[in-house]
């Protein structure tokens, strides 16, 4: 089969596919499975060489896919030379230093560390306070250990560009015991840190947490705690 060359256009990195501008200017589906390995994942511009097949549903999409050539980069202007000093000036004061930008994700990072360990200081007083069996606490670590090796086996899906789960997985781990393992596979593997929906998700999961066990540990869903609670505040 005669093969093509095109350009990658709309490509989507997380959800890992995007379309190919044909010669003819009409554009074709493309998916990270049908990507030649390569040292660089591939980003819109990049000049693709291909073949027509079959995609899903036998709707036509590119299968064989090589990157030819990777988008130039864009030469920055040329800088003036800064004017020559007078041998009569006086002296000149020190250049300022530069800025330091923060970080991108240092926050959040910061805040899935300490999202973790109070989910953590909650478990243990709870487990102190006879509130539930140490076996609840178990299920915390299986179920964290269970969430970092799902993340790192993600993780290492995304690098090698293979199929990866659905993200739906990652967030049930999280949400069954699998929480504080799910924090510190963000925090020490750098994964899933900067997409939005996921951030918001896991927070929303986090925040589960914390409010249970924090209900818990103050009593709230102690038995007949919630019954004693309104009949003390409306009959005193």
């Amino acid at each position: 089969m005669a093969r093509e060359k095109g350009i990658l256009e709309d490509w989507h990195d997380t959800r890992g596919f995007g379309f190919i501008r044909r010669p003819d200017g009409s554009k074709v589906y493309v998916h990270m499975k049908s990507i030649g390995k390569s040292t660089e994942r591939p980003k819109a511009g990049d000049k693709l060489s291909y073949e027509i097949g079959a995609g899903a549903g036998g709707r036509p999409a590119a299968i064989k896919v090589r990157i030819v050539e990777p988008p130039k980069p864009v030469a920055a202007p040329p800088q003036a030379a800064p004017p020559a000093l007078s041998q009569t000036a006086g002296p000149q004061a020190p250049p300022p230093e530069p800025r330091r930008e923060r970080q991108p994700g240092l926050r959040q990072i910061s805040m899935r560390t300490a999202a973790a360990a109070t989910i953590i200081v909650l478990l243990g007083n709870n487990i102190m306070l006879g509130r539930f069996p140490i076996w609840v606490g178990l299920l915390y670590v299986i179920g964290g250990i269970a969430a970092f090796m799902f993340y790192l086996a993600d993780k290492r899906a995304a690098e090698k560009r293979e199929w990866r789960a659905p993200e739906r997985r990652l967030h049930l781990a999280d949400l069954t015991f699998g929480i504080i393992g799910g924090l510190l596979a963000q925090h020490v593997l750098r994964h899933k840190t900067y997409k939005p929906g996921f951030v918001t998700v896991t927070a929303l999961i986090t925040a589960l947490h914390v409010l249970t066990l924090g209900l818990i540990m103050f009593g709230v869903y102690a038995p007949g705690s919630i019954g004693d609670f309104f009949r003390t505040t409306f009959h005193s």
